[in-house]
């Protein structure tokens, strides 16, 4: 239905106030950064090298950390970003390897290793406040499982990547995949999506907003003893896997032997961000392309530029297209420091800052969310003896990327009820098509207070409801608020007042 005029003013008013609130967050000062400690590591095990998501953010807020040592799998809550870590739960002994994500009805999923006696099995549990029974994804009598990674689509539908090992005659690592059905279960068949002799490794996986899911993982092609490559599998919704690989991390030669590590994410419109370590200039160096419209990127772009080792690149968007990419860089030569690099949406990359700052000792394997509202985060491993700080870096930003072009596809009226309001107030939206929602709110100098929604939503008006508290579940002031919601390449605000 096209929309009204009313309407579209309504998203005009809605640009100048955003405009409006960017002014006065670059009038009250710089964004905020700050490092807290979330437990401790028997071992450097924040992170794997497939980039699983081990920091997830939930529907109403809530952030999640998981991370492993010697003993399994531990998971810690906090209320909202800069808010105080629960004490680290232990989910389950002998588990290894663990990947999240939440879905539409604020359900995390944790897929995992679980050591048995011989070989491994991959495993999946949810937490809603309680942890679920756990539930085997695959089990195999022959080959030992690792680094699994969950993705969830827009249906809930989870999907699950793992490593298989070879062995005997069959020396070839392998890189299968496992779907399960909304509360359907992980009762399909396996599949084997790597079918390439070489050594298949460390896989990673994105889907995009028509529910199309891109494997990607480390190899040698045909030849296991060949230069390792990131190569690509396409699964199709409706028609099925590509008939083969593509190789998308290089266009001539075979790559190096230090090619692995990829990440990969998918930002408004479709569009697929991958990035991974490389060693073909002759140093380690993070690697960048973009596929749009299923056209790859000619060349890569060299993201790090430095003289250093680079490595374990995660990869996150925002709702405005703006990318956050995170890497382990060996700034003095000797030990790592967690480096980053952002982007807004068709601009330049940024100078590369170093958001650890830890000298003489090592912080490694950072991970990001998936998708980011108006702060940066990250968890590393820190620490250059036993035991290690699990760490959770946060800075806030603005949330916007200047770029004013496509509000339409996020219809927000501008208005919410009641308001002013002293209690609660609902606010309406209106999504044209599923996208991914995160709705903000901000204090008049533009300090984030609030993220009340974040996460994948259907087609259709939805109410969503704000009991004026902030992140840590306090009770705001009175006074004025702006609540900017984003979604794919749009954003529309909503001033509100609360009144005590």
């Amino acid at each position: 239905m096209p929309m009204s005029d009313t309407e579209r003013a309504s998203i005009t008013s809605g640009r100048r106030v955003l405009l409006a609130l960017l002014v006065i967050l670059l009038a009250c000062g710089s964004a905020a950064a700050d490092r807290t400690i979330v437990g401790e590591s028997l071992e450097g095990t924040a992170t794997e090298r497939n980039n699983a998501r081990l920091v997830a953010e939930d529907l109403v807020g809530k952030l999640h950390v998981v991370y492993y040592d010697y003993d399994g799998i531990y998971h810690s809550v906090a209320n909202g970003i800069g808010a105080g870590w629960s004490d680290p739960a232990l989910v389950t002994l002998g588990g290894r390897n663990p990947s999240i994500a939440v879905d539409s009805d604020n359900v995390l999923h944790l897929v995992y290793r679980i050591d048995t006696l011989a070989p491994l099995d991959i495993m999946h549990r949810t937490y809603d406040g309680e942890w679920s029974a756990p539930e085997t994804v695959h089990h195999d009598a022959v080959a030992g499982l690792s680094r699994p990674v969950v993705a969830i689509d827009s249906e809930n539908g989870l999907h699950c990547v793992w490593q298989r090992q070879g062995y005997g005659s069959t020396p070839n690592s392998e890189i299968w995949y496992a779907y399960a059905a909304p509360d359907g279960g992980w009762g399909g068949t396996a599949v084997n999506v790597s079918s390439s002799y070489g050594a298949s490794e460390y896989p990673t996986l994105t889907i995009d907003p028509a529910d199309n899911v891109y494997v990607f993982w480390k190899d040698s092609g045909e030849d296991i003893f060949a230069d390792k490559k990131v190569l690509l599998r396409k699964y199709t919704r409706g028609v099925g896997w590509d008939a083969n690989y593509t190789n998308v991390s290089n266009t001539t030669g075979n790559g190096s032997y230090s090619t692995m590590d990829p990440c990969a994410v998918v930002g408004p419109g479709g569009t697929i961000h991958l990035v991974w370590k490389d060693s073909q200039p002759g140093n380690r160096e993070i690697f960048y392309k973009a596929c749009v419209d299923g056209v790859w990127d000619a060349s890569p772009t060299n993201v790090s530029e430095t003289s250093t080792a680079s490595g374990r690149p995660s990869i996150s968007v925002d709702a405005t297209g703006s990318l956050y990419v995170v890497w382990e860089e060996k700034t003095d030569g000797v030990y790592y420091d967690i480096v980053r690099r952002t982007r807004e949406r068709g601009g330049a990359w940024s100078e590369m800052v170093n958001i650890s700052d830890s000298p003489g000792v090592d912080s490694r394997s950072p991970s990001t969310p998936l998708s980011l509202g108006p702060a940066l985060c990250s968890v590393w491993t820190e620490g250059e003896t036993s035991p290690y700080d699990i760490t959770f870096y946060f800075e806030e930003t603005t949330g916007v990327s200047g770029d004013e072009a496509a509000c339409d596809r996020l219809l927000l009226p501008g208005r919410n009820h009641p308001n002013p309001f002293s209690s609660t107030t609902t606010i309406r939206y209106e999504l044209p098509e599923p996208g991914s929602l995160t709705v903000v709110v901000y204090d008049a100098c533009g300090r984030r207070v609030r993220t009340i929604s974040s996460g994948r939503r259907p087609a259709g008006t939805h109410d969503i409801i704000w009991d004026g508290k902030s992140d840590r579940g306090t009770n705001l002031a009175a006074g004025v608020y702006f609540c900017i919601a984003s979604c794919g390449s749009g954003t529309a605000t909503t001033r509100m007042v609360i009144v005590r």
